[in-house]
């Protein structure tokens, strides 16, 4: 299913995504208090910059919804070396954020071990080649726009 996200009010671009089915009613889960888990497939080795930049700069922007909302998350970072069953267990709800999960096998582990310890688990793919099976949301980009519309939507109440 594909829905448009405006990123702000004021934008004038819209930017899709897909989402798995039944991941549009649970939203609300996500929008409380919970942990982020950063896979490092969000990094672009060849420029030497983090693809998550971008989110990151939506999420910080002061005085913003989105700041006051996500700056107090735990945020737990994983990459190719670590052992996926050590990522995490909590309660609290958990989103996992990457970029075209299915192409990187420890990424895939990561996110099926989230899933089997978790009880609540979004998978966001930021990537341009999401596979349904480890994309509840498929944002197809990770720039700007892309960050602060994935933002507001786990913002909005």
């Amino acid at each position: 299913m594909t829905l448009v996200v405006e990123p702000e009010a004021r934008a004038t671009t819209l930017v899709p995504f897909r989402f798995a089915p039944g991941v549009r009613e649970g939203l609300a889960r996500f929008q409380g208090r919970c942990t982020v888990v950063r896979l490092a497939t969000v990094d672009n080795d060849a420029l030497g910059v983090p693809r998550w930049y971008t989110l990151g700069e939506a999420w910080a922007e002061p005085g913003s919804a989105a700041a006051s909302r996500w700056s107090g998350n735990p945020v737990v970072m994983v990459g190719p070396g670590d052992d996926p069953e050590l990522v995490l267990a909590t309660a609290t709800p958990v989103v996992v954020v990457g970029a075209d999960n299915a192409a990187n096998r420890w990424a895939r582990r990561v996110v099926d071990a989230v899933r089997a310890t978790c009880r609540s688990v979004l998978v966001v793919d930021m990537g341009s080649h999401p596979e349904p099976s480890y994309a509840d949301i498929a944002t197809f980009g990770h720039d700007r726009a892309h960050g602060a519309a994935l933002l507001a939507l786990l913002t909005t109440a």
